[in-house]
């Protein structure tokens, strides 16, 4: 299609006209490097984000001085016109392009279109309306929007891109009678400004109302993108104040950890996850007397009690005793006699095992 306007006449009148065919200002002018399969945008459209597509296409033609055949300003000559053949070949390069952004089936569906100028306007009156249902949901998107973890930068970003749509969908009003001395749309510009910094505002976290509070007092408030500075710069202070704390907290541990293996040997040592400090629990237990803190290898009641214990209950301690041979009479309260019974019994064991008495001397035993 590039090649239409290739003819022997149109290279003739090339030829006779070589300082309109290689000026560079001219809209007929073309570059080498400006194949008609050029991909002007990242993404071809596909029938959504038809505004973020429009836009980026306006502004690769325009770059290449090509705009002119899609908004209308580059008129098409006659036939019998000098121009002509240009015309037509700039303008089947513009309609190329177009094909190769747009997705297959838009791009079949425009593809008998003779110039740029009526690709566009279809594309315009398919896709480039403002319905009330895509203000809705930028406006419901814009009140459910918060911050949450995300930092001020890809935060702004986001909801910068939701008052950028709202603006080509629905622009706001201007006073075009140029005699207008109330400032009318200067002072409309600075009611969207301030209703804009609000939002961005009120939708930060909490951790920037200090931040909040100086700006509300400011009169007047400054610019959104000075406002955005402001905050960016705070949460960096803020980033840096916490890793000094965390820094200052590990090293406070570490300190005390040292004192503790000094003062205690039983200590296990600091585990650290999350900020909590763990010592090493006690796994001592007797499974004779049931109780926690000793094994069943020192237990006083099994073993007896050491000379001088210090009993805590001046009842326990009346009913024990340490007699000669080790024994603790804990264990004759427990078995169901008397503490004299008991000595009488071990008195008549000690007999029989020195003098080989056999059992008259037990049936002598006074119960």
């Amino acid at each position: 299609m590039v090649e239409s306007g290739g003819t022997s006449s149109g290279n003739a009148w090339t030829r006779n006209n070589p300082l309109v065919s290689q000026d560079m200002s001219s809209v007929f002018y073309i570059h080498p490097s400006d194949a008609n399969t050029t991909q002007l945008v990242s993404v071809k459209f596909n029938g959504t984000g038809y505004s973020n597509w429009k836009r980026s296409i306006m502004l690769s033609l325009s770059a290449k001085n090509k705009l002119g055949f899609v908004d209308g300003t580059v008129i098409k000559p006659v036939a019998s016109h000098v121009d002509f053949k240009l015309w037509e070949r700039c303008n089947d390069l513009v309609c190329s392009w177009l094909l190769c952004n747009l997705d297959d089936s838009i791009s079949r569906s425009v593809m008998f279109f003779k110039t740029a100028r009526e690709i566009w306007l279809d594309l315009e009156e398919r896709f480039g309306y403002a319905s009330m249902t895509q203000i809705f949901s930028l406006e419901q998107h814009l009140t459910e929007l918060e911050q949450g973890s995300k930092n001020v930068s890809d935060f702004f970003t986001e909801i910068k891109s939701i008052w950028d749509a709202m603006s080509d969908i629905s622009p706001l009003p201007c006073c075009t009678c140029r005699k207008c001395t109330w400032n009318v749309t200067q002072k409309v510009l600075q009611m969207e400004q301030d209703r804009k910094l609000l939002q961005f505002m009120m939708k930060l976290s909490d951790r920037f109302a200090t931040v909040r509070g100086d700006i509300l007092m400011q009169q007047p408030m400054p610019i959104i993108s000075n406002a955005f500075g402001i905050f960016s710069q705070e949460e960096r202070h803020q980033s840096l104040s916490q890793v000094t704390q965390q820094t200052e907290a590990l090293a406070f541990m570490a300190d005390n950890k040292k004192g503790l293996k000094k003062s205690n040997g039983n200590y296990k040592g600091s585990q650290i996850a999350g900020g909590a400090t763990g010592f090493k629990k006690n796994t001592y237990f007797c499974t004779h007397c049931n109780v926690a803190g000793h094994s069943v290898e020192r237990c006083f009641k099994l073993h007896g009690y050491p000379p001088n214990f210090k009993f805590k209950d001046r009842k326990v301690a009346a009913n024990v005793s340490v007699n000669s041979s080790g024994i603790s009479n804990d264990n004759a309260v427990n078995s169901g006699i008397s503490v004299a019974q008991y000595h009488q019994l071990m008195d008549l064991l000690n007999k029989q095992n020195t003098s080989g008495a056999g059992s008259s001397q037990i049936s002598s035993f006074d119960h």
